[in-house]
């Protein structure tokens, strides 16, 4: 059965809200304020990682009939076990889940309420809403997340909109790391937004509406899920790229920004004055607590079936988790999740060109894997000054990127290899 272009245009709106959360919101801002006049060569960059990488990973898991387990099998039953609990911690309570808390009260809370409602009180009662409606799931959620999503892409299509016709400023500012390597600081930014490790777990949600239309056929799957993500792709890049521009117009409003949802905020304040910021409040608080519940249920779910622990119990540990963590606040949230990201990134970077291709044996795919997981690590976690000199030597090392030649070189021998195994076997 195929589907009509009205229902391939619905997945792919579909698949544009679920990508559009916290990150995709607050890091361009902060971007382009920080990219100024190189601010094209920043949105390239972030849009390879924030955009391309995100379609790739849609596609690869529909290549893998919509597994994770399937995309992870050519790391080994182990290392790819590890690799998708990275996966589900990193969206939910170490990174995802504490960045809907405090971009909710950044944005919204603190300005609508001038302070009088602190990040400590404001993240146990958002979490709390989040355990009771991850242990009683409700048609009130099901009703906030159909509804509210259209409206909250609908509000940042209004935004971009504004933010080109009615800039904030003229003045540009570039600062210095922006000066230097404004490309592959966008690229390196835009692994922030979580949406390639976003996309393994989406993929089985679009794949399943898919499937509930009536499509059986792998090919036809998967020709779908390519237009669907593509769609998601051309939504995602334009208010990635109306955002950019309106933080690159925007420093004169909030040059001591810290982090985006600063400077959005205050454009929101600037432009719409108070009113605007309370509807703004509303829309981005029940939007993450939505994006909070489904993170929160999908990680606990995960691990309930890995580790045979009380679905109820995980949710709590997980919720508590993420609240602990969401009261160091939305900047330092950031700051200690850069590294992190840098770190994970390359292995499924890897992972989703791999399954991008119909077979890849184990015994090819593993070595590069774990290179790339390993020179991830090492950049991104040891100091310069401790990393020994070969690796430093690295092309790309500066870029945060040394890992890309040492990964292909093994995919290459250890291809050629097997090659030569399977010749002298052959004899």
């Amino acid at each position: 059965m195929k589907l009509k272009k009205s229902e391939v245009i619905t997945l792919g709106l579909m698949t544009f809200a679920l990508f559009v959360g916290a990150g995709n919101i607050i890091f361009p801002p902060f971007i382009g304020m920080q990219a100024g006049n190189n601010l094209w060569f920043a949105v390239s960059g972030f849009l390879i990682t924030g955009v391309g990488l995100p379609v790739l990973a849609i596609i690869a898991m529909a290549n893998k009939n919509g597994s994770l387990e399937a995309l992870t099998a050519p790391a080994g039953k182990i290392f790819g076990l590890i690799l998708t609990l990275i996966c589900y911690l990193a969206l939910g309570p170490l990174f995802g889940s504490p960045r809907t808390a405090t971009v909710s009260y950044e944005i919204g809370v603190a300005p609508a309420t001038h302070g009088a409602l602190s990040l400590h009180l404001f993240s146990v009662l958002f979490f709390i809403a989040v355990v009771l409606c991850s242990l009683n799931p409700s048609k009130l959620v099901t009703i906030v997340g159909k509804y509210l999503s259209p409206i909250k892409v609908v509000l940042l299509i209004i935004l971009g909109i504004y933010a080109f016709w009615n800039p904030a400023s003229n003045e540009l500012v570039t600062t210095p790391e922006y000066t230097a390597m404004p490309f592959s600081k966008g690229m390196i930014n835009g692994y922030l937004t979580m949406d390639t490790l976003a996309a393994l777990v989406f993929a089985v949600i679009i794949i399943t509406a898919i499937r509930q239309r009536g499509v059986s056929r792998p090919a036809l799957i998967t020709r779908y899920s390519v237009i669907t993500s593509l769609i998601a792709g051309l939504g995602l890049i334009y208010v990635y790229i109306s955002l950019f521009y309106l933080g690159a117009h925007s420093h004169f409003l909030a040059p001591e920004a810290t982090n985006g949802a600063v400077v959005l905020q205050s454009f929101i304040a600037y432009s719409f004055g108070y009113k605007g910021t309370v509807f703004l409040a509303v829309i981005i608080t029940l939007a993450c607590l939505v994006t909070g519940i489904g993170l929160t249920s999908a990680c606990a779910g995960y691990l309930h079936q890995i580790l045979r622990l009380n679905y109820k119990l995980l949710v709590i540990i997980l919720a508590g988790i993420s609240c602990a963590i969401s009261n160091i606040g939305l900047t330092e949230v950031i700051k200690f999740s850069v590294p992190a990201l840098t770190a994970i990134y390359p292995p499924f970077i890897v992972l989703v060109l791999i399954g991008l291709t119909k077979r890849a044996p184990k015994n090819i795919c593993f070595p590069p894997l774990l290179v790339s997981f390993v020179l991830g690590i090492i950049q991104s976690v040891i100091p310069d000054q401790f990393t020994p000199g070969f690796i430093r030597a690295l092309p790309f090392y500066n870029e945060s990127m040394g890992w890309v030649v040492p990964t292909i070189v093994m995919f290459i021998v250890t291809y050629a290899i097997a090659k030569i195994r399977t010749k002298n076997a052959s004899r």
